[in-house]
């Protein structure tokens, strides 16, 4: 085996691992998971975290952070805040117009989706977290994420005839999406054909990728606070 397949595969075992810095830089993160700074992994894991940290400067999210890495860190957040709440307007503001049919438009809404759907699994893989005086920002933004990949997918289901019966409004196509996403499923709206089941399933996987990044994110939370209970300053 060549050593730079080598590399890829195994990474560099002989590295001294340390926890991942916050707010480390896409590129800088790129060189550390390359290294094995941070992350001991090998084989299928590394191979998936590198697609992971590579698949992001395909998105807009890294070069917002990017042009705004000399401002302080709440201008950082801020500059972060505002472009996930773009991209959770979008789906929803082409929900309320009827605007899926504009193509355009239907494509920025798959491709922000994607970037979504890579950012949780980014979170999950490679994390960042604040579990401090920022967490609770963490959480709100997560449920952001949430409420785009719901409003996303019912665009997506406003375009064909996938289920039983039409889509008749914005209301429909949010509502299947909705409980599509949290996973109750009343029955009244059902996929009828393979591309409708399809979706379907990755909607409900979106919704596994989000309760695994929760639980990720909560279960440090809990220790910290178990650990400061026990171990009061």
């Amino acid at each position: 085996m060549s050593k730079p397949l080598k590399k890829l595969v195994f990474g560099n075992q002989d590295s001294s691992n340390s926890s991942p810095p916050r707010h480390t830089h896409q590129f800088s993160k790129i060189r550390s998971v390359w290294n094995n700074t941070h992350y001991p992994d090998f084989g299928i894991e590394r191979l998936f975290r590198l697609f992971l940290v590579w698949s992001k400067i395909f998105f807009p999210g890294v070069y917002i952070e990017y042009l705004t890495h000399g401002s302080s860190i709440y201008k950082r957040k801020i500059a972060g805040e505002f472009y996930v709440i773009f991209k959770t307007l979008v789906p929803f503001l082409m929900l309320y117009f009827s605007l899926w049919s504009y193509q355009g438009l239907f494509f920025l809404n798959i491709y922000l989706l994607v970037e979504t759907f890579l950012h949780i699994f980014h979170k999950i893989f490679l994390p960042e977290h604040d579990h401090g005086k920022m967490a609770n920002r963490s959480i709100i933004l997560v449920l952001f994420n949430f409420a785009e990949v719901i409003a996303s997918f019912g665009v997506i289901y406003s375009v064909g005839n996938y289920f039983n019966q039409p889509i008749q409004s914005w209301v429909d196509a949010l509502y299947f999406s909705l409980v599509t996403g949290v996973t109750i499923g009343y029955g009244d709206f059902y996929p009828i054909n393979q591309e409708g089941k399809v979706m379907v399933m990755m909607q409900i996987l979106s919704t596994i990728a989000f309760l695994f990044l929760f639980f990720n994110f909560f279960g440090p939370r809990s220790s910290e606070r178990l650990s400061h209970q026990e171990n009061p300053k």
